[in-house]
């Protein structure tokens, strides 16, 4: 006979909305099955006292970049105990022999804080941020032991606990689980995604670029000076989209129409960049965001659990950590090949020729343009210390932080006054943007009742329910085991709202003003149902009794745990 464990959580992908908010948590929940399996040369009955079923959930980020080195922090780490105080007696007493496996769920629910960032995976040894659930099992196989005969016919907790406790024959089982975590913006909704709001950025101080031949002539500082820039991008962009909207606004402030007159803008250049940064240690701002566990149960004083860092990385000379302040970068462009970011207007585009003229709202002239971006960059043959140079959403980790930005170069001409020449200068200026997920649609469950009226639509935001799984014929530790090796898997796992739609940040729960629907039973329309019901209450009372069923007796039935 063997002892085994397993872990299966209802999702091995834990989904987080908004922002990090360390005031929200998560639920993961699941199973760990313990299985006793025959052996094939003995039919004798099989009795383990299980001891203690310890559940972990841990988290942590790992880099290897040159200037940092290998560095390591614990993001989190929590353990539950699954067995109850007194040990449990597991026994395949009664189907010793039908060859079939014994199985014993044992129910968790685990809250994961909403700070945590989300898995990823970065460098040559796939390092990053990465999340398991650890099962141990302790346990005692006390059918081996010797027994007087006394208690040989008769079994009982108190002999079982006082035998495992004169005994040093404890065995030991394991099990982990991968669990990965996805960050998404806003909340899920039935409707799809909420719109998505414009955020407009004021340049007034873009960086001006001079030429770079001294002898040619260059626009005049009060002039150049004056010109507004409004860019406006989305608050987050879809990072499947595969493209960034763009809208830039120009127009002169405080300029001489006849100094209006001579500007003409060329056209402008636009690129999307990624910065990837890696540090030795989480920064001031992160930990006061975040809370990280202590000093003490972090690397090397507790070492970590786990590690994905091959020996390959151990031999490279250049990750020699040069400070605990150390941090690396590289940047890299999501424009395709094919793109080059150009876009050339018209010529005599005098396009701030009438900003001057007297008008009750000013004018702005407006460039609106999609740029595309790819989700991978093709490889040089070159395999980066980062890692393939790939589209991340922008996020902020303790160790690894993954920004975008837009930049945008302005070229602007201006008509030097007496001659023919003109001076050309460019503005140059970069504005932050967010790539992310957008939260998933809600689907609405099918209607039990697909001919009945009373399945018609429910706008409330709360109609959206928590489901309930089917069961599984692999009982708890409340009740018999069952010893069929053919368990109901999990057919459909629900999609749970968040906690947020059904209560308030204080934990109080919110009402929801949506009235169920009128009960109807099933193949009767609305229509036949309300009139029977108004036929019964005009009817007398001398109306034949309604004949109930005999109560058939009831027998207990017990069950051993």
């Amino acid at each position: 006979m063997s002892v085994s464990i397993a872990i299966v959580p209802l999702q091995r992908s834990v989904h987080m909305f908004g922002d990090v908010d360390r005031s929200s948590a998560y639920s993961l929940s699941g199973h760990v099955e313990i299985t006793i399996s025959p052996s094939f040369l003995s039919r004798r009955t099989s009795k383990f006292l299980l001891k203690s079923l310890e559940l972990t959930f841990e988290g942590q980020c790992e880099v290897v970049a040159p200037a940092v080195g290998y560095s390591s922090v614990r993001l989190y780490t929590t353990t539950v105990e699954l067995v109850p105080q007194d040990p449990v007696l597991l026994s395949d007493d009664g189907d010793e022999g039908s060859g079939e496996p014994c199985r014993w769920n044992a129910i968790f629910n685990i809250n994961i804080p909403g700070w945590l960032p989300a898995s990823s995976r970065f460098g040559l040894d796939d390092l990053g941020v990465s999340y398991r659930l650890f099962a141990t099992a302790k346990y005692v196989d006390v059918q081996n032991r010797k027994r007087d005969s006394s208690s040989s016919s008769s079994w009982s907790f108190s002999s079982l606990y006082s035998a495992m406790l004169q005994s040093s024959g404890e065995r030991v089982t394991t099990s982990t689980k991968n669990i990965y975590i996805q960050r998404f913006v806003g909340l899920p909704s039935e409707d799809g995604p909420e719109p998505v709001h414009p955020t407009t950025y004021l340049l007034n101080h873009a960086k001006i670029n001079p030429s770079s031949d001294i002898s040619e002539p260059q626009i005049p500082p009060e002039v150049i000076s004056k010109v507004r820039i409004l860019a406006s991008v989305p608050e987050y962009i879809d990072i499947k989209a595969g493209k960034v909207l763009l809208i830039l606004r120009l127009r002169t402030k405080d300029l001489p129409a006849e100094e209006c007159k001579r500007l003409q803008l060329l056209g402008f250049r636009v690129d999307v960049l990624q910065r990837d940064k890696f540090r030795t240690r989480p920064s001031r701002d992160y930990q006061s965001r975040c809370p990280l566990p202590a000093e003490e149960f972090q690397p090397p004083n507790l070492p970590l659990r786990w590690t994905n860092r091959s020996s390959f990385s151990y031999g490279l000379d250049y990750l020699e950590n040069e400070g605990p302040d150390a941090a690396c970068s590289r940047v890299f462009s999501l424009l395709p090949p094919s793109e080059d970011g150009r876009y050339s207007c018209q010529n005599d585009n005098y396009v701030f020729a009438k900003d001057a003229d007297a008008t009750e709202r000013p004018t702005w002239y407006t460039l609106q343009t999609n740029i595309p971006i790819t989700n991978s960059l093709p490889q040089d043959g070159d395999y980066e210390w980062a890692g393939p140079a790939v589209l991340r959403p922008s996020s902020t980790g303790p160790l690894i932080s993954v920004r975008h930005e837009i930049t945008i170069i302005l070229s602007i001409s201006y008509d030097i006054p007496g001659t023919t020449q003109k001076a050309q200068q460019n503005l140059s200026f970069s504005i932050p943007i967010r790539l992310a997920l957008p939260a998933p649609c809600i689907s609405r469950p099918p209607c039990p009742f697909p001919d009945s009226d009373s399945c018609f639509d429910i706008s409330s935001p709360f109609s959206s329910r928590p489901t309930t799984p089917p069961e599984s014929n692999i009982h708890h530790f409340n009740v018999n085991p069952s010893n069929s090796s053919k368990a109901a898997a999990l057919t459909a796992t629900p999609v749970l709202p968040p906690y947020s739609q059904f209560y308030y940040s204080n934990g109080d729960r919110k009402i929801d003003p949506t009235p169920l629907p009128l009960y109807i039973p099933r193949g009767v329309s609305p229509s036949e149902h309300l009139s029977s019901s108004e036929s019964s209450d005009d009817e007398d009372g001398d109306s034949n009794p309604v004949v109930l069923p005999p109560v058939l007796p009831y027998s207990q039935k017990f069950c051993e745990v």
